[in-house]
């Protein structure tokens, strides 16, 4: 039993990790924003609310596989394990990657703010790209799980 919670606490431990660094990134980088230039807080506010939300999914993830693992009746203490590494780490990973690519498109807005389309709609792009790689965790963890 020790293992199996010890797989749950991992997936969510380690997911959640990286997205909260990720959102306190987006976030810091929004209020400093704002503080140099607050014409911008509209779009700076609208920003911060979708990086968060994008970034957040990790999390859910983590949280999806500590359920699984924690309501599985027949698991294997080492695949319990094997399951929280393997979507804990890509999440953790993932969350402070897409945090970086938020905060960046809120740097590029303070100096170009005419260009705040392009710059969040390449924002939503790059971060659903790197996205990908916290879902292949997802996947090979529900695998490995046997769901």
């Amino acid at each position: 039993m020790t293992f199996i919670v010890i797989g749950a606490a991992l997936a969510i431990i380690l997911a959640t990790l990286g997205v909260t660094i990720g959102q306190g990134r987006i976030t810091k980088t929004s209020m400093k924003n704002l503080g140099v230039n607050p014409e911008l807080s509209g779009t700076l506010t609208m920003m911060t609310i979708l990086g968060v939300a994008l970034v957040e999914s990790c999390a859910i993830y983590g949280l999806i596989v500590a359920f699984q693992i924690l309501n599985a009746t027949e698991i294997s203490r080492l695949s319990a394990l094997a399951a929280g590494l393997t979507v804990g780490i890509p999440a953790m990973i993932v969350g402070l990657v897409e945090g970086s690519i938020a905060k960046a498109a809120m740097d590029a807005l303070l100096r170009n703010p005419e260009a705040k389309g392009k710059i969040m709609t390449s924002m939503i792009i790059f971060i659903a790209l790197i996205e990908s790689c916290a879902i292949y965790g997802l996947i090979i963890a529900f695998r490995i799980l046997g769901s």
